[in-house]
């Protein structure tokens, strides 16, 4: 019986795992940035000077904790530093230290300026089955960061979970994503906290989510996963905590941590959402975060959990992908006052996961922007995507919504958008619901080959729509 079981697991989840990319030829291709000479290791650290002596003790630090954790990633490292003729090594220091423009690269010992509270300003949120018809769990992460153009990353490394999330172009590790488990793992930052200089040695949050991603096979394991990896002092996330949302069809958690302490609690039913301040007081009695900073953080809060429960829910008694696309999109509070809102000047992306209750490893579901929302469209993307669309790949897409964002201009009319996303959700559920019969009806193998093939057509259907309606050469 074990067998069996294993085998329809296997079979219910293949439908996202495609073979893996070749690193090196991707590398070389998509990530722009290190086409030229000009960039180097930086310097890693906001608020501490960094000497020599100091950075390499918390290289080998970091280089530890990446061999315990993930040797693969360290394996891939030293292929990316093949695909640009750099020293072995190199991408895997610019991995904890960041890499900077070789000319505006701080002179050891130098700390950079503290920029957390100038771009960190994340806010994610959940709906769970009671809200939303009883058949889908919606998490939903709008990422605040430096503009850039980010993409729809795929990886199947053989011997992980799969999975399909959205990150910056020119790197490997999500700030969302969901595998082929149906597992989604977003973070945001948190309270600045006491234990911020004890923050500094270990893994970056980004790295990390792609390793519950991987190594996770329900909500459960990857919260067990994340409360070790900072029990081996092997987080960092510079001045701040941080804030994990992580879930399936059967449970979800909202954990929050700095370097020492993970709190995790599951959400059962309704709703909640967190901008960037803790609110279990296990966590608060360690904050710094002062009376001005909570309030904004707070407005943020409110002024999504007004718009969901109390123009949408109550009125409309469900909430629905459009309902969760319309709130990303808020840039101002309800009372018309000042202050940095869910949609602001730094919201580079918002991804919208939708977890299937009934059949999550292959109907579940990644609404994505590729740029800031109000300058760009939610495209539903299936599990089963095999190939990702060009100019995803390269960042055209993602950079033609920065520019108009930078703007202050939408992608497209209010009425055309509305209809172009109405059409795109539209084809994939169409889609979805065609699959979910011919699951109930027979599980073997050839059935989730049919299956990818029905989504990936949707898919592609949907990307010429937005071609042809953008007017994309």
């Amino acid at each position: 019986m074990r067998t069996v079981c294993l085998l329809l697991a296997l079979s219910a989840a293949f439908c996202v795992c495609a073979r893996d990319i070749d690193v090196e030829s991707y590398v070389r291709k998509y990530w722009t940035i290190f086409h030229g000479k000009g960039r180097v290791v930086g310097n890693g650290d906001k608020r501490w000077p960094l000497t020599p002596e100091l950075k390499a003790e918390r290289f080998r630090h970091f280089k530890g904790v990446m061999l315990r954790f993930a040797p693969h990633i360290v394996e891939e490292s030293y292929l990316i530093d093949r695909a640009f003729n750099w020293k072995k090594g190199t991408y895997l220091r610019m991995m904890r230290f960041s890499s900077v423009e070789a000319e505006t690269a701080p002179a050891a010992g130098a700390a950079a300026k503290s920029t957390r509270e100038e771009y960190h300003e994340c806010t994610s949120w959940i709906a769970m089955p009671d809200l939303t018809g009883g058949r889908t769990v919606f998490m939903h992460k709008n990422r605040d960061s430096r503009l850039s153009e980010v993409t729809l990353l795929r990886r199947a490394v053989p011997g992980k979970h799969a999975w399909i999330g959205n990150g910056p172009k020119n790197g490997f590790n999500p700030t969302q994503g969901i595998n082929d488990r149906g597992v989604v793992v977003m973070m945001n930052s948190g309270d600045p906290a006491a234990e911020a200089d004890n923050s500094q040695n270990g893994m970056g949050t980004p790295i990390i989510c792609r390793i519950l991603l991987e190594e996770s096979g329900s909500a459960e394991d990857a919260v067990e996963l994340l409360e070790k990896i900072v029990r081996d002092n092997a987080y960092s996330h510079a001045e701040s905590g941080s804030i994990w949302f992580i879930g399936d069809r059967k449970n979800v958690y909202i954990a929050e941590n700095h370097a020492r302490t993970v709190v995790a609690k599951p959400l059962n039913s309704g709703f909640d959402i967190r901008a960037n301040a803790f609110h279990y007081p296990e966590m608060q009695r360690f904050s710094h975060r002062n009376f001005a900073s909570l309030h904004g953080h707070a407005r943020r809060e409110f002024a999504v959990r007004d718009f969901l429960i109390i123009q949408r829910w109550l009125k409309n008694g469900i909430l629905t992908p459009a309902d969760f696309a319309a709130s990303s999109r808020i840039n101002q509070f309800p009372d018309k006052g000042a202050g940095y809102t869910p949609c602001g000047a730094r919201t580079v992306t918002g991804v919208t996961f939708a977890i299937d209750m009934e059949y999550p490893e292959t109907l579940s579901t990644m609404y994505s922007v590729f740029g800031p929302p109000r300058s760009s469209c939610f495209i539903p993307v299936p599990m089963t995507i095999r190939e990702i669309p060009e100019e995803i790949l390269n960042g055209s897409f993602s950079k033609k919504s920065i520019e108009l964002h930078e703007k202050n201009l939408p992608l497209l009319p209010e009425k055309e958008l509305a209809a172009l996303e109405d059409r795109l959700r539209q084809r994939h559920t169409e889609a979805v619901e065609k699959v979910r019969k011919m699951l109930r009806i027979s599980r073997v193998y050839s059935t989730h080959e049919d299956a990818a093939k029905i989504l990936n057509d949707a898919f592609n259907a949907n990307w010429q729509d937005v071609k042809n309606t953008l007017k994309l050469k």
